[in-house]
C-alpha cells in the first residue's frame, strides 16, 4: 500500500538531545541518537528517517539537530542535502528548535503541513503508524490545530508522560484537556483505568501558520526574532550568523511546557501501534531481544555465568569481560567509563553525569 504524502507535506526529524540517561554510553559528543544500540548496523535516528521515507518526499525531509551533531547527522544521512539539516547553535529545549523549524520550512512553503518525530523512539507495527500519519496530516490540512498522537496505554506505566482529553471531539480528533508528566504508579494505574489518558508520543502534527500563531501567543520574543530573521532576504550564511547572534538569548523551554499546556487548539488522534520512547537503559532493556536467561548481552569478549535480567554491554575489543551471578543489574563497559548499578535506576543517572562533572570535567562526559 502506497502512503507518500503531497509535496505540501513535510516531516522534522527531532535529533539534537544529549540523552544523558544513557550515559556513558550516550555522549556529548555522540548522544543516543546516533548509536547503535542494537549491534545492527542501525541508529535510532537511521530508523526514524527509515520509517518516514517512504511517506514524505525526500527534500521535504528535514533534521532538526545541535550544531555539534551536524557532521554526524549528514555522516549518517547521506541523501539528505545537507541544506536539510538545521543546527541549533546551544540547546534551548524544543520549543525554539521547533519554532525555528517552522519558518524554515514556511520559507520554503507557507502551505506547508508538518509532522514531527522524535529521533529516539520506536515504532514496530509501521502500517498503523502510516495510517496514524495519513490521517492526522489530513487534519491539519484543513483545521488549524496542533495535533498529538497519543498511545493507547498497555500497563500503569511510570515512565512516559500522559495526556487526558476531554469528550469534545473534532473529525474523530479529542480536544486534549491535561498533560501530565511521569506519574506516581497509583495514579498511572487510575490514569489507564479511566480510559481517558493515553502515552504520549512526542509526535506532533499542524500546518505551519498555525503553529507559529499559537507559539506567537506564548513565546512573542523568540517568534519575533526569528520572524525577523526569515523576513529579512539574507542568504543562507548571512541568516545563520545572525541566527547564531541570537539563539542563546533564548530561555529554554519544552514544547509541552512552554506552548501545548497552555494552547487551547491542541486535539488528539488516538493510536494502537506498538510505541516505546528509549530514554533510559530500563526502558532498552524492555525493548531489546534477550538470552534465555532473561538478559540482554551486547559483548564482544565476554563470559557470563548464572546471570538473570541483566543488560550488559562492553564495548571494549581489548578486554575480557568476566560476570558471575549477577541478577537485575546493568553493566556498561566503555573505553574510558564503568559503570555497575541496579537496572531499574534510571533516575540516578543525572547525578552520575553531573558528579562526574564537578569532579572531573567534561572528560568523561
Amino acid at each position: 500500500m502506497t502512503y507518500m504524502l503531497s509535496s505540501d507535506n513535510y516531516c522534522v526529524i527531532m535529533a539534537g538531545g544529549a540523552g544523558t540517561r544513557l550515559w556513558p554510553l550516550s555522549r556529548k559528543e555522540l548522544p543516543k541518537q546516533f548509536i547503535d544500540f542494537a549491534g545492527n548496523g542501525s541508529t535510532m535516528l537511521k530508523e526514524a528517517y527509515k520509517r518516514i521515507s517512504g511517506m514524505f518526499p525526500k527534500e521535504n525531509i528535514i533534521v532538526s539537530t545541535n550544531v555539534d551533531y551536524y557532521q554526524e547527522t549528514v555522516n549518517q544521512l547521506p541523501m539528505l542535502d545537507p541544506q536539510q539539516i538545521l543546527r541549533e547553535p546551544v540547546m534551548r529545549g524544543t520549543a525554539p528548535s521547533l519554532i525555528m523549524s517552522a519558518f524554515f520550512i514556511r520559507d520554503i512553503n507557507p502551505n506547508a503541513k508538518v509532522l514531527v518525530v522524535p529521533s529516539d523512539i520506536r515504532i514496530i507495527d509501521e502500517e498503523p503508524y502510516r495510517e496514524v500519519i495519513e490521517k492526522g496530516m489530513e487534519f491539519v490540512s484543513t483545521n488549524n490545530k496542533i495535533l498529538t498522537v497519543g498511545i493507547t496505554p498497555t500497563r500503569p506505566e511510570t515512565r512516559f508522560g500522559y495526556i487526558q482529553i476531554d469528550d469534545e471531539q473534532k473529525e474523530e480528533m479529542f480536544k486534549v484537556r491535561t498533560f501530565t508528566e511521569k506519574p506516581e504508579e497509583e495514579f498511572a494505574k487510575v490514569f489507564v483505568e479511566s480510559g481517558e489518558f493515553y502515552w504520549n508520543s512526542g509526535m506532533l502534527m499542524w500546518n505551519v501558520q498555525a503553529f507559529i500563531d499559537t507559539a506567537n501567543s506564548f513565546l512573542p520574543e523568540i517568534v519575533e526574532q526569528i520572524r525577523r530573521i526569515f523576513d529579512t532576504r539574507h542568504d543562507r550564511n548571512a541568516r545563520r550568523n545572525v541566527m547564531y547572534a541570537c539563539y542563546e538569548g533564548f530561555p529554554h523551554a519544552s514544547i509541552d511546557y512552554a506552548i501545548l499546556e497552555k494552547a487551547e487548539n491542541v486535539y488528539m488522534i488516538r493510536s494502537f501501534f506498538n510505541w516505546n520512547d528509549i530514554e533510559s537503559w530500563d526502558l532498552l532493556f524492555d525493548v531489546s531481544a534477550k538470552d534465555s536467561d532473561n538478559n540482554v548481552l551486547r559483548l564482544k569478549n565476554g563470559l557470563v555465568y548464572n546471570c538473570r535480567n541483566n543488560l550488559i554491554i562492553e564495548t571494549n575489543n581489548n578486554k575480557l569481560l568476566v560476570i558471575d551471578d549477577l541478577n537485575d543489574y546493568l553493566v556498561v563497559d566503555t573505553e574510558d567509563v564503568l559503570v555497575i548499578c541496579r537496572r531499574d535506576n534510571e533516575t540516578a543517572f543525572k547525578k552520575y553525569v553531573n558528579e562526574s562533572k564537578v569532579l572531573f570535567g567534561d572528560k568523561f562526559i
